[in-house]
């Protein structure tokens, strides 16, 4: 009888050993033939020689690419309008021309631009403005301090922004932006009392801005060239 659970015992000790030489291999595998590690040290080899040529297009293929990506911040034009076609020529001649940034960048230009001239501020916007503009700009300035008046400009908000003209004229890129703008505009006496505006009346204005920039140096600056208001309908 004692033989009997003995032999069983023994039996039941092999399917464990089993079981746990199953285990061991299921968690740390087997070791590869002689022929698959060739194999492996070869496309290790391969795989080392590939290159990303994603960043060696040539410059056709990049200019194109960054001129489809202007040409959707200047939605509203025919395709064989004078804006487009020039917009074209700009992007052949100058690649690192960037319309979409430069929409981005004007509304904070103009907020700038017309806050100096608010607060008078001659330093801010001398490197700005085109030497005509500045002049014209200093004029205003210089008449209200005469008459100790002072101005006061609020920035609502943007209704819309619009790209009416590109221009290229030699290295210099011009630039007509169209601002539709929500404002609050009024101008205080010595004595700090309104004679011109209303604080809580909002107007909507269109200023009509022409920038221009030298697209052969590096400095980033578009200049004010012109400036008119645009009379609403």
């Amino acid at each position: 009888m004692s033989q009997q659970f003995q032999f069983l015992d023994i039996i039941f000790l092999g399917i464990i050993v089993l079981l746990l030489i199953n285990r061991l291999r299921s968690v740390l595998g087997t070791r590869p033939s002689s022929d698959e590690s060739v194999d492996k040290t070869q496309q290790s080899s391969q795989n080392s020689k590939i290159v990303d040529i994603s960043e060696y297009r040539t410059i056709e293929n990049e200019t194109g690419a960054k001129l489809e990506h202007d040409l959707s911040a200047s939605a509203g034009f025919e395709e064989d309008s004078e804006v487009i076609q020039n917009l074209k020529k700009i992007k052949e001649t100058y690649p690192s021309f960037d319309l979409v940034d430069f929409m981005q960048k004007a509304p904070r230009a103009f907020e700038y631009i017309a806050l100096a001239f608010a607060k008078g501020n001659k330093s801010d916007l001398k490197p700005l403005l085109s030497p005509n503009i500045y002049k014209s700009f200093e004029r205003v300035i210089d008449e209200r301090e005469q008459r100790r008046e002072t101005a006061e400009f609020s920035l609502i908000g943007f209704k819309a922004i619009r790209l009416n003209k590109a221009e290229m004229m030699g290295s210099d890129v011009e630039l007509t932006v169209e601002f539709e703008t929500e404002q609050t505009n009024i101008v205080k006496d010595e004595n700090g009392n309104i004679i011109v505006g209303n604080p809580t009346y909002i107007e909507t204005v269109t200023d009509v801005w022409t920038l221009r920039k030298n697209m052969k140096t590096n400095d980033p600056v578009w200049i004010l060239t012109a400036t008119h208001n645009k009379i609403q309908a």
